[in-house]
């Protein structure tokens, strides 16, 4: 197996379960397999079986209470079985499936990650005459999402989003509490919000408390400036180039997260990095995170004092949040049965579907007030401060390689040599510059056997 393929194999998409892996996309020419599909009545009663694959480690009841019972109930003859990998502790991976003849009729995976699979192995299906056919108001959906999958593909269409996710900013009431500190507002500024950091940012009973968290990678990842981390056209690195970057990290890893106390924290360990912090030691007052942290968490977060606001904003992009981070579903040339794997998708896309998924927590990919205001109404969390997650307009989605990544890796060392004091800035973004290159040059290599 190629590296290129055994890389795919291992990707797993944000948010199944750890909120740890990013999304990554290829270039190369797109195929235009478009599925000649008729357009006539729904026909709910009609026999089919249709085999979903994540290319996650999404779980049985995962894929069920999400996705799997909500088709059963609107398609009640339709037999849906969900490929897991890792299942039964036997690695199933993507090329392991396609090398053994195994018939996938739905794939589905975050931004990226999606596009990148389908074409490594010669599985898209251009749903574009579709969509017109069938008369999907894909205006329906937040802008961004749709204009991320013609950037990453060059123009076709694979797939329809069907869930997405954005950054907040939780706190914790009692942290605030005890110190006697203002709750966070929505449509904060970063300076407003490093304000209340620094207060925050103390010693009490023996306890180090600190003011803001972040998981560096989803931050950057999906950050509101909306830079990529490499030019489409000549495939170089920008983190030292695009002034953004600076920005960026002065705000993030300046004002933010500077001072002695991070210091010595990023010194003895990255426990600020992730979040534990936030939900367990509690001792983090605000973490920066996307919205399902109470569904991967709800245990914790029921134990917790918590709410919600906007995630802070630049002065240079007012009222702009985070890159949106979607899901999409699509069709692969694998299947005998396009026409119910596209009923399934327009199902799914249709306002029925996306009130239940909004109902549980999941952020819709429709912008109607109708489902939005249904938000994560069967979940333990009702009365949270859900609004802050369609305040801001989210940033356009950049253009993101398959090294991906390994560049988000790169970029968060950069981080933390200039939070541990290893570096300055300039020093770090070229350390990461030279990095980055070897890596795009090294996948290059790889790729070219």
């Amino acid at each position: 197996m190629s590296t290129r393929k055994i890389r795919l194999a291992l990707a797993v998409p944000l948010l199944c379960a750890t909120f740890i892996v990013l999304g990554a996309c290829s270039s190369g020419t797109a195929s235009t397999n478009s599925p000649s599909v008729k357009s006539k009545p729904e026909d709910y009663n009609e026999a089919a079986e249709l085999t979903f694959f994540g290319n996650s480690a999404q779980s049985q009841e995962y894929f069920n209470k999400y996705y799997g019972d909500a088709i059963r109930k609107k398609f009640p003859n339709y037999k849906l079985t969900y490929l897991q990998i890792d299942s039964n502790n036997k690695a199933t991976t993507l090329p392991e499936l396609i090398a053994a003849g195994t018939t996938i009729d739905m794939y589905y995976a975050t931004i990226g990650n999606f596009e990148s699979a389908l074409r490594e192995f010669d599985m898209q299906v251009d749903i574009t005459d579709w969509i017109k056919t069938e008369s999907i108001d894909t205006s329906r959906f937040e802008a961004t999402l749709m204009e991320a999958m013609k950037v990453n593909t060059g123009g076709p269409i694979y797939g329809l989003p069907v869930q997405s996710n954005v950054e907040a900013l939780y706190y914790n009431k009692d942290i605030f509490d005890k110190f006697g500190v203002s709750y966070p507002k929505d449509g904060m500024t970063w300076d407003e919000a490093a304000e209340l950091s620094k207060k925050l940012t103390r010693i009490d009973g023996g306890k180090q408390y600190y003011g803001f968290g972040a998981t560096f990678s989803h931050i950057l990842r999906a950050n509101q400036l909306s830079l990529a981390r490499v030019d489409k056209a000549t495939g170089k690195p920008l983190i030292h180039i695009d002034p953004g970057w600076k920005t960026l990290y002065d705000t993030l890893f300046g004002k933010m997260m500077g001072g002695d106390e991070y210091k010595q924290s990023f010194i003895q360990s990255k426990s600020l990095d992730n979040i534990n912090g936030f939900i367990k030691d509690q001792n983090v007052a605000t973490l920066a995170f996307f919205a399902q942290l109470y569904l991967t968490n709800p245990t914790e977060l029921q134990l917790m004092n918590w709410d919600m606001v906007t995630l802070p904003t630049f002065k240079e992009k007012p009222g702009v949040g985070s890159q949106l981070y979607p899901m999409f579903f699509g069709p692969t040339k694998l299947t005998k049965n396009k026409e119910a794997v596209l009923k399934v998708i327009k199902f799914m896309v249709s306002e029925e579907y996306q009130t239940g998924l909004a109902r549980k927590g999941w952020m819709s990919v429709l912008t109607t007030d109708k489902v939005r205001n249904e938000y994560a109404q069967d979940t333990p969390f009702k009365d949270k401060n859900y609004k802050a997650l369609f305040i801001n307009k989210p940033a356009p989605i950049v253009y993101t390689p398959e090294i991906d990544p390994s560049l988000i890796t790169i970029h968060t060392n950069a981080a933390y040599s200039i939070l541990k004091g290893e570096a300055d800035i300039n020093t770090a973004f070229r350390t990461a510059e030279q990095a980055a290159q070897k890596a795009i040059d090294d996948f290059k290599a790889k790729n070219a056997k």
